[in-house]
């Protein structure tokens, strides 16, 4: 199944994303996850937070007022891979009926927004993305390591690095 996260972590490492395909979930261990989901529940008032969407997509929340979709990240840096998963949600909510709607990235550390749209020409990169996608969770084996200074960070460090 192609989740939110599973387009992110795509973008972020490859090897990320083929543990967390298997079930190795190391999140729970996070405290810059923890950190995220206390900025996210805190940064913005709303009724709905963190609505699912068949168990594939988790949308932050929806300003259905003006039909944007948010997205709300913790990071003090804007990302690639925070701009694809909101892309990401706005085709699966396409395929499933739901059109008109824009994203916005929240960064609530940075103070800023930034406004996504699904364009055609995205629309036609994601697709081969998804293909990318499957085909890193359908490798018999995990990806390389990389060695980026953000994996120090990472939940999944020790799993990568010290196991």
């Amino acid at each position: 199944m192609l989740t939110g996260t599973r387009i992110n972590y795509y973008f972020v490492c490859h090897r990320k994303l083929w543990l967390f395909a298997r079930g190795i979930n190391m999140e729970h261990t996070s405290d810059t996850v923890l950190l995220g989901k206390l900025i996210d529940e805190s940064s913005y008032e709303r009724k709905d937070k963190g609505i699912d969407i068949d168990g594939t997509i988790v949308i932050d929340w929806i300003d259905e007022r003006n039909g944007i979709l948010h997205e709300v990240k913790k990071s003090d840096s804007k990302e690639e891979a925070h701009v694809w998963q909101i892309l990401y949600y706005l085709w699966y909510l396409k395929q499933k009926g739901v059109s008109g709607l824009e994203g916005e990235l929240d960064y609530p550390k940075l103070r800023e927004k930034v406004s996504v749209k699904l364009t055609p020409e995205r629309e036609t990169e994601l697709q081969r993305i998804l293909a990318d996608v499957t085909a890193v969770v359908a490798r018999e084996t995990p990806p390389e390591r990389i060695n980026k200074k953000f994996c120090r960070s990472c939940s999944y460090f020790e799993l990568c690095w010290i196991g």
